[in-house]
């Protein structure tokens, strides 16, 4: 598989003017739609003002160019049990996955920082693939559709523990969290009250896969 140049987006900033200027620079859009219900896609957006029109109008334009396009929904249970199959039949109406797949059907996964909806439901990843391959077996995808392969880990910069004194460069996606780079590495500075441009005093909290979180101290 080549080298592909690919975003991730929701597509809630995406005018069909920017599909244009991106047409020949882009390889693919992966566009989120997890339900094609507007009052359902409002609720797992999070978003009020969410317009699902839009996005509709924006896969399609994406279609009509020459990037691809991959539809990324993320499968809730208990909410959008009865969409995925509805996204599916859209994404082939309207020629996703001219070159590479079609659909990545995202696992729901509650994590710390994550959005849970109330009250969903919890599927373990052998329910997630036989429903996915009760639905079309080319549903499940493997990392040879995306390219991945294996390689040698970079060296660590930092330990587990370690105190440290870092810039802050810019701002993270959470309250009270900021990005800093060091050593070569960028690091997530949680529980701090400082601007950009400010330094603080931190320790190393994690280190697995070079994925870096520091808390001030």
């Amino acid at each position: 598989m080549a080298d592909v140049v690919s975003i991730q987006t929701n597509g809630s900033v995406l005018t069909k003017k920017m599909i244009r200027r991106l047409d020949g620079y882009l390889d693919r859009i992966n566009l989120s739609i997890h339900s094609l219900n507007e009052r359902k896609a409002k609720l797992l957006v999070g978003k009020k003002d969410y317009d699902l029109q839009h996005i509709v109008e924006i896969a399609k334009e994406i279609s009509s160019s020459n990037i691809d396009l991959l539809i990324a929904p993320v499968w809730v249970p208990g909410y959008n049990d009865d969409d995925i199959q509805e996204i599916i039949e859209f994404g082939k109406r309207i020629g996703a996955g001219k070159k590479w797949k079609a659909f990545g059907i995202q696992k729901f996964v509650k994590y710390r920082f994550g959005r849970i909806p109330k009250g969903v439901k919890r599927m373990d990843f052998r329910t997630f693939f036989k429903k996915l391959e009760e639905m079309d077996k080319s549903l499940i995808l493997s990392r040879e559709d995306f390219g991945i392969v294996k390689c040698k880990e970079l060296p660590k910069k930092f330990r587990v523990g370690e105190k440290v004194k870092l810039k802050l460069e810019m701002h993270g996606r959470i309250k009270g969290e900021m990005i800093a780079i060091a050593r070569e590495r960028v690091i997530q500075v949680v529980d701090t009250n400082k601007k950009i441009g400010d330094y603080v005093n931190a320790r190393i909290t994690r280190n697995k896969d070079n994925i870096y979180v520091a808390k001030e101290i």
